[in-house]
């Protein structure tokens, strides 16, 4: 069974690792609303993975002398903390990412993110609590049961997630919701199932067979992302800036004339011959309306257009 979790930990942090560079890199390069949420979500559950994984090969390459030395009850003290920490905010940011798929109101999404802090400061202190009594004071005891038992009971507090995102799926108002509500339904239902596999097989040892769910979670989020991607930037129909009130307001009437050319796949030559200016005037005023837009290329620039095409209250 060990060599079996040892496999499964690998890869699932692998997966994890190279979905949430992935979305870094994509949010660097577009600044894209969607990926910022799924990092606020991947960099808690990839730093955990990470840290877990850690963990196990620390316990097992170092002497038994070594781990009892004071040094390393400080080092387990602060692993303890990080971990519950760690697991915390996922739990929350998980929790608020699922509300803002759901087809509430302004008020009612205001009422889920109470009730979501709620929860998650009474699971925070709830957590300390009986880790800290369970192991009386004993930090690496402490850190022990942390690793084992932390991160997988927050785990199961997911199949709420999953119940709620299959109520929701055929209300959600987009197809980018539908999709995010049936991965995360599909990455959490199953949970009820592994749980007590987990509890027979995987008690002793710190991969889970729930944590299965955030590998299947993140696959998920990386066919996703393709999808909006190239949905969105590759092969997207060039956005009618015409419509934008906002966007007449912050650029100029050049600016605008500009921006319909770079949408439409032009090169600064193109658009100064089509527009009887200079290449060199042309890259001027690009620089400008990248400078209101708060933008550095075009992919960025694609972004805040959609952005301003599905904000209602630009029309």
């Amino acid at each position: 069974m060990f060599i079996i979790g040892d496999t499964l930990m690998f890869i699932t942090t692998s997966l994890v690792f190279s979905i949430t560079c992935l979305c870094v890199l994509l949010q660097v390069k577009a600044r894209d609303r969607l990926t910022k949420n799924f990092l606020l979500v991947l960099i808690p559950l990839c730093l955990q993975m990470c840290l877990m994984i850690l963990l196990t090969y620390i316990q097992r390459v170092y002497s038994d002398d070594l781990l009892g030395k004071a040094s390393y009850k400080i080092f387990a003290l602060w692993i303890t903390f990080t971990s519950i920490l760690l697991t915390t905010v996922l739990l929350l940011m998980l929790s608020r990412f699922l509300v803002g798929l759901l087809p509430a109101s302004d008020r009612q999404v205001r009422i889920g993110h109470l009730i979501i802090h709620g929860i998650t400061i009474v699971f925070l202190f709830l957590s300390l609590f009986l880790i800290i009594a369970k192991s009386n004071g004993n930090w690496p005891t402490a850190m022990f049961l942390t690793t084992r038992y932390h991160f997988f009971a927050g785990s199961m507090l997911m199949i709420a997630h999953g119940i709620t995102s299959l109520f929701y799926i055929k209300k959600a108002t987009s197809w980018e919701h539908e999709s995010l509500l049936k991965g995360i339904a599909i990455a959490f239902l199953p949970l009820v199932g592994t749980f007590p596999v987990d509890i027979i097989f995987f008690q002793e040892h710190v991969f889970k067979l729930a944590y299965l769910a955030f590998m299947v979670l993140v696959v998920y989020l990386y066919f996703f992302i393709n999808r909006h991607y190239f949905r969105n930037y590759e092969f997207a129909k060039p956005a009618d800036v015409s419509k934008s009130k906002k966007l007449h307001e912050l650029l100029s009437p050049r600016e605008l004339e500009i921006v319909k050319l770079l949408v439409e796949g032009k090169t600064n030559n193109e658009i100064g011959q089509l527009l009887f200016i200079s290449p060199n005037t042309v890259k001027t005023h690009v620089k400008n309306l990248y400078e209101k837009l708060k933008v550095s290329n075009r992919i960025q620039l694609y972004a805040k257009l959609t952005d301003f095409s599905n904000n209602h209250s630009d029309r």
